[in-house]
Parts: C-alpha cells; structure tokens; sequence
C-alpha cells in the first residue's frame, strides 16, 4: 500500500496510483541513506504454501539509542510489510502514536481494504536510513528521534472486492519520522512523506 501526503485535514491513506518520486535531503551534512540490515523477523511476503509472520521487535530496537531507533525503523516498516499482506494491523497500531496522522491513516487504508473483501499483492518496502539525530525537549524528561529515510516499494497489486486490479509499480519515497521513547519503548510519532 502507497503512502502518501494527503490534504491537511486528511490522514494518510491507501493510494495505489499514487507514486512519489526519491526526494532528495537538503542538508548537506546527512550522510547518504546506507542499508539498514533487516530485523529477524520472518519476511512477511505471502507464498501459496507459507503464511505471513508477524515480525518480532529485535533486541537492538529496545534501547533509547540512535541505533536502537535505527532498529526501531526497519521493525516498524516491517510490520507495515506484515499488515498490508495479511490485513493484521494490531502490532503496527500498538508501535504508532496515538496522535500519528500518518500511522493512523496507513492502518485505517489497510484495516478497510481487507474489512471490505480486498487484499494486497507484494508492495514491500526496504528502508535505507540516512539522518538520524536525537532530541530532547526543554525539561529532559522526554527523549526521541528525528529520522529521514528512503523507503523502495516493490510492485503491487490491490483487489477491491468486485473492481479491477490496481497495480502500482516500484517507487522510492523519502519520509520523516519522528520516534518517541516512551514506557521503555519506542513508537512512532510523525511518519509522513517528505
């Protein structure tokens, strides 16, 4: 499923014709986004003769470090690969903020795709994380993240009960994140195209 900025008052919701071209960074001081390994969790990828794992949080994504956010990302994204393969949303709204327009939207796409009779075909995403730097608010008693990151969809095939196919081909999208460690765990705050 294709992410996308929709209208302000609008959350982010399931655009299969929709592509965003790679937007580049304007800070001259980010590094170029490098591979992210992916966690362990078992590729969501649905087969004929195996069903979708629900990912598990990797150890690294348990710690309120830059590279626990970093593992953090990539499990996120997985969990995004799981939903929209499966129609499973719990995991992915449980790490997502309650305030996440762009989470929310993204859930509510998938959750109502399968809710009417429609599934997805492929569209995962791989995560090449480039900025990443740690914030604090004023008072020291709230910590978080600020990211920028490539994410690459694969093709994808959208079934809406008695419609036609929708297909959206590879596309690679910046997006900015804003993760916040809250209850010894992360979750994401602001997810939104760039």
């Amino acid at each position: 499923m294709r992410l996308h900025r929709a209208p302000k008052a609008a959350a982010l919701l399931l655009a299969a014709t929709l592509a965003l071209s790679a937007c580049s960074d304007d800070d001259p001081d980010s590094p170029e986004p490098s591979p992210t390994p992916s966690s362990t969790s078992a590729s969501p990828t649905a087969t004929p003769s195996a069903k979708p794992t629900e990912p598990v949080l990797p150890k690294a994504a348990k710690e309120a470090t830059e590279a626990g956010a970093r593992a953090f990302i990539t499990y996120y994204w997985d969990l995004i690969n799981y939903a929209q393969v499966t129609g499973d949303v719990k995991a992915l709204k449980r790490a997502s903020g309650p305030n996440c327009e762009g989470c929310h939207g993204g859930i509510d796409a998938v959750r109502d795709l399968y809710r009417d009779g429609g599934s997805a075909k492929g569209g995962k995403y791989e995560v090449r994380i480039g900025h990443v730097r740690t914030i604090t608010s004023a008072d020291k008693t709230l910590t978080g993240i600020e990211a920028k990151y490539d994410v690459r969809n694969s093709r994808q095939t959208i079934y809406r009960g008695d419609g036609p196919p929708e297909v959206s081909e590879p596309a690679t999208t910046a997006y900015l994140s804003y993760l916040i460690w809250v209850d010894r765990a992360w979750r994401t705050d602001v997810l939104e195209p760039r």
